[in-house]
């Protein structure tokens, strides 16, 4: 196995959660992170991952998040950045600078501060992998998403230049671009979407690849969705 380790952020829901239980029943070792403790340490029962709550939107803890990560696995083979929030849907004259500043913290700092760190590790051993789930919403304009349209083509902008300078370096870096998927992520079921655990087979898929293939983008829809 290419990799071992994994960090992954949102994980107590959705397809942070289901990639958590995805990649323990593969046998990596895991390290998860999210808001909800109770839902964390559930998932730590059920699949022996270690992991830590944190709420990502507070600037100072999202290094020492990092670090923990480290000392808990050793070191950082893979680090998946999946937390990502939007606070409601609205036109852009309703939105509030809170819910800016929010989103902001969640949908591009956060990652930007876990992928500076892990490249800080990555870089002298010439090997790591950095997977970031970005959203189709970045491949589109759509009205009442202002904001966290904005945060999530600023986060695929940085995943880009990030490939760039990784790569050369035997980095790989992949953006995953999901469609959509049937979470709680929406204020109401939607059976017709991807189920989590589809999408996050799709993403630990990435983890066994040839050495010498690297995806730069993953794009996935359910079926009933066209771009």
């Amino acid at each position: 196995m290419s990799y071992q380790t994994v960090f992954i952020t949102g994980a107590t829901r959705g397809l942070g959660r289901a990639l958590v239980i995805d990649l323990c029943s593969k046998g990596y070792q895991v390290f998860a992170s999210g808001r909800d403790e109770i839902q964390l340490q559930q998932l730590i029962e059920q699949t022996g991952c270690l992991g830590v709550s944190c709420d990502l939107s507070q600037a100072e803890a999202v290094v020492p998040l990092f670090q923990k990560a480290q000392q808990a696995l050793g070191h950082i083979d893979v680090l998946i950045n999946n937390a990502g929030m939007n606070s409601r849907k609205c036109e852009l004259a309703e939105t509030t600078l809170e819910e800016f500043e929010q989103q902001y913290a969640v949908n591009l700092r956060a990652p930007y501060l876990l992928c500076r760190e892990a490249m800080q590790e990555m870089l002298p051993k010439k090997h790591g992998y950095i997977i970031n789930i970005v959203s189709t919403v970045a491949k589109r304009s759509n009205p009442a998403m202002s904001i966290y349209t904005a945060m999530k083509q600023g986060f695929a902008g940085l995943n880009n230049v990030l490939m760039k300078e990784a790569q050369p370096h035997g980095i790989k870096v992949t953006a995953i671009y999901p469609g959509g998927m049937n979470t709680a992520f929406r204020d109401q079921a939607r059976p017709q979407y991807m189920q989590p655990e589809s999408v996050a087979t799709m993403v630990s898929q990435l983890l066994s690849n040839p050495e010498d293939v690297v995806v730069h983008e993953l794009t996935c829809r359910p079926m009933v969705e066209l771009e």
